[in-house]
């Protein structure tokens, strides 16, 4: 059996990201697969499978970690590949952000997500583009906020529509574009409500990861180098989050 834990600290979209490398892993290798707390789960819209009863662990597995050496909490990982490389009866702990997974296994992770269901009672309209807003304690991290020039930018290459704004912080995402409409909704209505976007504009969160990389959106723009859109010289925080299915535009507006 191969085990993750969901925390009350992660966001949805770290929990997303461990249930699947940890589900991966167990099918790949061929082993049973359980996920310790599920009752955390913060996406109760999904249907999901969490696996067997927890039994039999007698070793843990930690995701290996490489820091930025020039700043401070920057993690530059990219995939740990010895993670798919444990044996039985193992508890990983870790990010699991393995976003090369994703092409290859695109059906594959709809269906463990239940995403199809998602995307059936929430169909893309056309017209539609919507923009993931992350605000909260994303602003007290200067290296980490994206400032109103990106927004700008993206808007700009889009040709200026009307927006949708899908946010934690309604008045700080008006601050950044004025003229947008602010969705009002629960978190996980706000999660559903970004498969109906023909057009995404994302944040560096990884709370619209997973709408924008597995739904239906026939564009999706994010911030080149991820977290650290503001400083990188051409690291990315973390390498191992780049998506095939994005379109990431750098501090001068260009791919």
């Amino acid at each position: 059996m191969i085990t993750t834990e969901i925390y009350d600290g992660q966001g949805p979209g770290d929990q997303l990201w461990v249930y699947l490398t940890t589900r991966y892993v167990s099918h790949k290798k061929g082993y049973d697969f359980g996920i310790e707390h599920p009752e955390k789960w913060k996406l109760k819209n999904l249907d999901i499978d969490f696996g067997k009863e927890v039994t039999g662990i007698r070793k843990r597995y930690q995701e290996k970690r490489v820091d930025h050496p020039a700043y401070h909490d920057c993690n530059i990982s990219n995939v740990d590949w010895d993670v798919f490389n444990v044996e039985d009866e193992t508890r990983l702990e870790g990010l699991f952000h393995y976003s090369v997974l994703l092409e290859k296994n695109h059906e594959l992770f709809k269906r463990w997500l239940d995403f199809n269901s998602v995307i059936d009672r929430n169909p893309v309209v056309s017209g539609k583009v919507i923009a993931n807003i992350r605000g909260g304690e994303y602003r007290g991290i200067p290296d980490l906020i994206l400032p109103k020039r990106y927004w700008d930018m993206c808007l700009d290459r889009l040709g200026n529509p009307l927006i949708e704004i899908v946010t934690d912080d309604p008045a700080y995402a008006l601050s950044l574009i004025p003229h947008g409409r602010v969705f009002q909704g629960s978190m996980i209505e706000d999660f559903e409500n970004l498969f109906t976007a023909e057009k995404l504009i994302l944040s560096n969160s990884a709370f619209g990861f997973f709408p924008a990389a597995l739904g239906n959106a026939s564009e999706v723009l994010a911030p080149k180098y991820w977290s650290r859109w503001n400083i990188s010289d051409g690291f990315w925080a973390m390498e191992m989050d780049k998506c095939y299915r994005f379109t990431y535009i750098d501090r001068e507006g260009k791919e």
